[in-house]
This record gives C-alpha cells, sequence and structure tokens, in this order.
C-alpha cells in the first residue's frame, strides 16, 4: 500500500527536475507580433532612395515609406492599422499630401528651392508620433 504514493512522489519529483530542465535560460520566447519600426525606406515614385534626399521644386512625387520591425519584417500588413508621418524642416521646403486608404504613402511637392530636413514618425493614428527617427537631409532644387 506504500508503493503507490511512493511512485506518485518519484514521479512529481521527475516532473518538477524535467520543468526545471527545460525552462533553462538559454531558451528564447516565441515571437511576439511585434509592430514597432526600427527602420524605413523611402521609395520616391516606387524607387528606392536614400538620404540626403533631392526633390525638384514644384514637381511632385509619390512618397512611400516602407517600416522594418526588430525582426526585418516589413510592417506593409498593418498600414491600415498604423499610421506614418513626414515633416519638413523648413515646413516652407516641401508641401505633404496623404494619399487616401494608404496611411504609409504621401504625395510630396517641393516648394522653394532650399536645404533642410525630413523627419519620419510612426504610430496607431494619424500623429504618428510614437516612434520617431532621426531627420535626415533633403535639398529641393530649381526646376530646370
Amino acid at each position: 500500500m506504500m508503493r503507490l504514493p511512493r511512485i506518485l512522489h518519484h514521479a512529481a519529483v521527475a516532473t518538477v527536475i524535467l520543468g526545471l530542465v527545460a525552462c533553462g535560460d538559454s531558451e528564447t520566447a516565441p515571437a511576439a507580433d511585434d509592430h514597432t519600426p526600427v527602420s524605413y525606406t523611402v521609395l520616391l515614385d516606387g524607387t528606392a532612395a536614400t538620404a540626403p534626399y533631392t526633390l525638384t521644386e514644384g514637381q511632385t512625387v509619390r512618397v512611400r515609406l516602407e517600416f522594418l520591425n526588430a525582426a526585418g519584417e516589413n510592417l506593409d500588413a498593418v498600414e491600415s492599422e498604423h499610421f506614418a508621418r513626414v515633416t519638413f524642416t523648413p515646413p516652407s521646403l516641401a508641401t505633404v499630401s496623404p494619399v487616401a486608404d494608404h496611411h504609409f504613402q504621401f504625395d510630396v511637392t517641393g516648394a522653394a528651392a532650399a536645404t533642410g530636413t525630413l523627419e519620419v514618425g510612426f504610430g496607431h493614428d494619424a500623429l504618428a508620433d510614437e516612434t520617431t527617427f532621426p531627420a535626415v537631409a533633403v535639398t529641393v532644387q530649381p526646376a530646370p
């Protein structure tokens, strides 16, 4: 009669030991849905561009932003629930018009030949201020 409790005791001890071995420090947690961008790419009229960016006075280009999270995953799939923002400094450098139904796209028109900066933001609402990337150089060149 004492055998059954002893077997249960050994089974419980074995379960605890296996649990401790299985939960070692080397294990990583499963990846969560990470919608926090760590980088972005600017596409001007569909072509990837790098800073410093160049616009032309009076000409409109479609600016599309592609955001990547820490795992290198493109965040285009969450565009309907997230927003991007582009801000030019000085504001007179360019005009920005959001593209309907595309939160990561804008029509940008070089307004005045000058130099300045572009700042990109990302978030869950139209302010797109949850993640702000460092400003980069922009030049608006005179119209040809």
